[in-house]
């Protein structure tokens, strides 16, 4: 998803920093791409030396995200879940704040889930989610009297390494995705759900997922 939107920037014309798990290449000149872990410790500091380099960062998207089934044995995979989901993006907020705050304009957007409730089989994604959309939403009169607008971008399936279930009902392709997230970067709305049939359907069967 992040890679179909860089694609999308860059072809429009803007500067993009990334920063990913995977490696490739930059897509332009006006394209600078690094290869960091979320899980990794220093994550915050090394962004924060990116975003220097960089001098500054007029629009952050957080699209980062994990999540395994759950498992008795072993949750460790669920503290990693909650650590890229949400820990990450406070730290993103973080690092992109002081920037936007003394110009006193930015924007920040993050991607978040319909699943974004209880779930007995994906808990810790559940959490994180939950968390990512209420974080977000919670920011966004905060940081708008500040001159800093935030969305939160609430989707189903994707069709990406993330997609795991043996069901995925109105899957969408990643760049599809990278297209709603385009449209909220031009529109800052406070929040965007895709597709809202999903979101009813889930809404509906939510008391039976936990």
């Amino acid at each position: 998803m992040g890679l179909a939107l860089t694609k999308r920037l860059v072809a429009r014309g803007d500067s993009v920093l990334g920063v990913s798990r995977s490696d490739f290449a930059p897509l332009g000149m006006q394209h600078q791409q690094h290869k960091l872990d979320i899980r990794t410790p220093g994550f915050y500091d090394k962004l924060c030396e990116l975003i220097a380099e960089d001098q500054s960062v007029d629009i952050a998207v957080y699209c980062a995200g994990m999540g395994e089934p759950f498992g008795t044995s072993d949750v460790t995979a669920d503290a990693d879940t909650i650590r890229v989901n949400l820990g990450g993006l406070a730290d993103t907020v973080r690092a992109v704040l002081p920037g936007m705050r003394g110009r006193r304009k930015g924007q920040i957007v993050g991607v978040s889930s319909i699943g974004d409730m209880a779930s007995a089989a994906a808990p810790a994604y559940g959490a994180s989610k939950a968390g990512v959309t209420a974080y977000l939403r919670g920011l966004r009169r905060p940081l708008g009297a500040l001159g800093v607008r935030v969305s939160v971008v609430r989707l189903g399936f994707v069709a990406t390494k993330m997609a795991k279930a043996d069901f995925r009902p109105f899957m969408i392709s990643a760049d599809a995705a990278a297209s709603i997230l385009l449209n909220v970067i031009d529109k800052a709305p406070a929040s965007k759900t895709h597709p809202w049939t999903m979101h009813v359907l889930t809404r509906m069967l939510s008391p039976f997922m936990a």
